[in-house]
C-alpha cells in the first residue's frame, strides 16, 4: 500500500493572529476526539500543512460558524499569495447565489486546483517546513466554528513518489553516498514532475474503471423523485453534504438520519427516505404544448451533493491492484521521458527499459480490464 499518501495533514495550526500557534494536528486526525475551535476572531489563521502537495481539504464541522469573507493563501517561494479555491460546497442555493464559497457553516470541502498554485513552495511556519495553505477571516466573526476533523486529498493519492522511486530502484544523487528514498527538487525527474505522472495515472484508472479510490466531490447531482429513494450515480458514496427537494417555489433542505428525513446506506449506495414527501403531479400533454406551472419544474426535483470514492488503504479487494497500477503507470512515464544518468543502480539493466515498459504496460491493461465497472445505458 502507499507509503506516504495519507488521508490527514502532517500539521494543522490555529494561529491567534498575534503570536500564539496552537497545534491541533492530533485533534484534526481523530474525528471521535475533542473538537477544536478555529478562526475565533478576525485575522485568526487556520494553517494546513503537509510534506507533499494536496488539492482538497474535507472539513467535519462540530459547531457551525458564521464568518465573513474568507481569504485563502499559499506560499509561492517568496510571499504569501492570495488565490481563489474551487469551492466544493455552498451554504446557500447556487442557483440564487452562485459565487458563495464554503464558510465552515456546515460539513464541506474546499478544493485547491494545482494549476492555480503552480509555483507552490515549502516554507517554515512555527518551525514546521511544509507545503501550506492558510485561511483567514478578515472582515467579521459572528460565531467561531469548531471542527471534529480535517482530512486531505493528496495530489498523489493512489501511490507516492517514493513508491515510484523504490519500484525503479533508483539512487538519489543529492546525498553524499548516492543513497536516497525519494525524488526531490534536484533529481531528474523532479518530485513535482513525478506527481504529475501519478495524477495522470489516477485519471486513467478512474476513466477506465468508472470508479475512484480517493475522495471526489459531486456537486448537485439531480435525480427523479421516488418514494423508495434513489441510488447515487457514482459508486462508493461515503459522505452526504446536502440533499434538497424542489417544492414548487424553492429548494427544501432535508436532514439526514433515520429519525429525520432520509438516511444513506453505503453498502447499496442508496438514499432511503424516512418520510413521505408529496409533490404536485406532473402534467403531460400529448397533443399540444401547454403553458402552466406545475409541469416541467418538477422534473428531476431532487438534488444531492456528496463525496464518493473508495479508500485505497482499506479496500482489501482492489486497493492493492490500484496502487500497483498507479506506480507502474507513473514509472513507465519516468522511463520514457527521463535521462537517468547515474540515478540507476547497478543491475537495473539486466532487464532493459523497453522490456520493463512493455511488461508493465500489459500488466496494467489486464488489471484495468478486471476493474472496469459494468454500465447500464
Amino acid at each position: 500500500m502507499p507509503t506516504s499518501a495519507t488521508n490527514y495533514f502532517d500539521t494543522v495550526f490555529a494561529f491567534d493572529g498575534s503570536s500564539t500557534y496552537s497545534n491541533i494536528t492530533l485533534e484534526m486526525q481523530s474525528p471521535a476526539g475533542t473538537s477544536a475551535t478555529i478562526l475565533a476572531d478576525t485575522n485568526d489563521v487556520l494553517y494546513l500543512g503537509d510534506a507533499n502537495r494536496f488539492d482538497m481539504a474535507i472539513f467535519d464541522v462540530d459547531t457551525a460558524g458564521s464568518l465573513g469573507a474568507l481569504i485563502w493563501e499559499y506560499y509561492n517561494g517568496s510571499t504569501w499569495a492570495v488565490f481563489t479555491p474551487l469551492s466544493a460546497t455552498y451554504y446557500t442555493d447556487p442557483d440564487d447565489n452562485p459565487d458563495t464559497m464554503y464558510n465552515f457553516s456546515k460539513d464541506g470541502a474546499e478544493q485547491f486546483p494545482a494549476g492555480r498554485m503552480s509555483d507552490w513552495a515549502t516554507v517554515a511556519v512555527n518551525s514546521a517546513t511544509k507545503y501550506w495553505v492558510r485561511c483567514t477571516s478578515t472582515t467579521s466573526v459572528s460565531s467561531a466554528p469548531s471542527l471534529r476533523s480535517i482530512r486531505k486529498r493528496p495530489l498523489a493519492a493512489y501511490c507516492s513518489t517514493q513508491d515510484v522511486f523504490n519500484l525503479l530502484q533508483l539512487k538519489n544523487v543529492t546525498t553524499t553516498d548516492g543513497s536516497g528514498t525519494d525524488f526531490t527538487t534536484s533529481t531528474t525527474p523532479t518530485k513535482a514532475t513525478v506527481e504529475q505522472y501519478i495524477e495522470a495515472a489516477q485519471s486513467q484508472i478512474e476513466y477506465t474503471s468508472r470508479k475512484a479510490w480517493r475522495p471526489s466531490y459531486i456537486h448537485e447531482e439531480y435525480h427523479t423523485f421516488n418514494l423508495n429513494g434513489f441510488k447515487l450515480d457514482r459508486p462508493h458514496g461515503f459522505k452526504i453534504f446536502d440533499l434538497k427537494i424542489w417544492n414548487g417555489a424553492s429548494w427544501d433542505s432535508k436532514t439526514q438520519g433515520r429519525k429525520n428525513d432520509y438516511f444513506f446506506v453505503p453498502d447499496t449506495n442508496m438514499i432511503q427516505f424516512s418520510r413521505y414527501f408529496l409533490l404536485p403531479a406532473r402534467f403531460t400533454s400529448y397533443n399540444a404544448p401547454v403553458w402552466r406551472w406545475g409541469g416541467g419544474e418538477f422534473t428531476m426535483p431532487v438534488k444531492i451533493s456528496y463525496l464518493h470514492g473508495n479508500d485505497i488503504a482499506t479496500d482489501a479487494r482492489e486497493g492493492g491492484i490500484v496502487f500497483d497500477m498507479a506506480r507502474k503507470l507513473a514509472a513507465i512515464e519516468v522511463l520514457r521521458d527521463s535521462d537517468f544518468g547515474n540515478l540507476a543502480v547497478s543491475g537495473m539493466d539486466r532487464v532493459s527499459m523497453s522490456e520493463k515498459i512493455s511488461g508493465w504496460t500489459q500488466e496494467v491493461e489486464d488489471k484495468l480490464d478486471s476493474l472496469r465497472s459494468f454500465e447500464v445505458f
